[in-house]
């Protein structure tokens, strides 16, 4: 049986991460969008839903700022996270950015008709903008794939 060669391994690993991640932010932001704390039911603890939205944040945050940085072999992690990789990630975080203002912009203006607590403003600002930001993230990152 043959080993596979470092760039099998980096290339599978890259496909796979762009499903888990894409996956993953449909996920999230499904939830939002259906128990959001804005309009979804309010049953149970409101802390625990607020809690797990924060942990989810997180973690989808940290999918994207350490992109393959948890891998343990140096050479597939360099592999990985190469310049295309790179420079998708910086992209993601760029279309999330301008999300995210322009977000906070339309709250400026909103609040001359509704107030909105600061936990409420932050909700919105940020579940948006991450979710742009990974999927714009993995979109790029399979297109790379797929004409590579």
């Amino acid at each position: 049986m043959q080993s596979r060669s470092p760039v099998e391994i980096a290339d599978q690993f890259s496909r796979k991460r762009v499903t888990l991640v894409a996956v993953a932010t449909l996920v999230f932001l499904g939830i939002q969008f259906i128990a959001g704390p804005l309009w979804g039911a309010r049953r149970g603890t409101p802390y625990i839903s607020q809690i797990g939205w924060v942990i989810n944040a997180v973690a989808l945050l940290l999918m994207l700022a350490v992109g393959s940085g948890l891998l343990r072999n140096r050479r597939i992690r360099s592999l990985v996270d190469d310049e295309v990789s790179r420079h998708n990630r910086e992209m993601g975080i760029v279309a999330g950015y301008w999300v995210a203002m322009a977000i906070a912009m339309g709250l400026y203006v909103t609040t001359a008709f509704r107030t909105f607590s600061a936990r409420e403003a932050l909700y919105l600002v940020v579940t948006p903008s991450v979710g742009v930001a990974l999927l714009t993230f993995c979109y790029l990152e399979w297109r790379a794939h797929r004409d590579a």
